[in-house]
């Protein structure tokens, strides 16, 4: 089933299994300034099962309003804050969804 143009950042960072919760929950705390910003759809936290790594999926209306995100002051900020934790980044478009019945 295709789906719209919305936009979906996929953001791997590198963990250890004594700091993934600490570092889960300062996305947490983050998405709070994130979910007021014009085009925010939703996000999810996700925990490696190894320990190793902390996944977050943000989605946006479109690509503008991600890039809107990043300009903005906070953007800027926890763009800065997240590159120090050398994350893996994938900027994504949907191409189909797969429901249950």
């Amino acid at each position: 089933m295709e789906t719209g143009e919305t936009f979906v950042a996929l953001v791997i960072y590198p963990s250890t299994k004594a700091g993934q919760d600490d570092q889960a929950e300062t996305l947490v705390r983050m998405a709070a300034s994130i979910r007021r910003m014009p085009g925010f759809v939703g996000g999810r936290v996700f925990l490696g099962e190894d320990g190793e790594s902390v996944i977050s999926l943000v989605e946006w209306q479109d690509r503008e309003s991600f890039a809107a995100f990043r300009r903005s002051e906070f953007g800027r900020a926890a763009t800065q804050v997240a590159g120090e934790l050398h994350p893996k980044a994938y900027w994504l478009r949907p191409h189909a969804s797969i429901d249950a019945p």
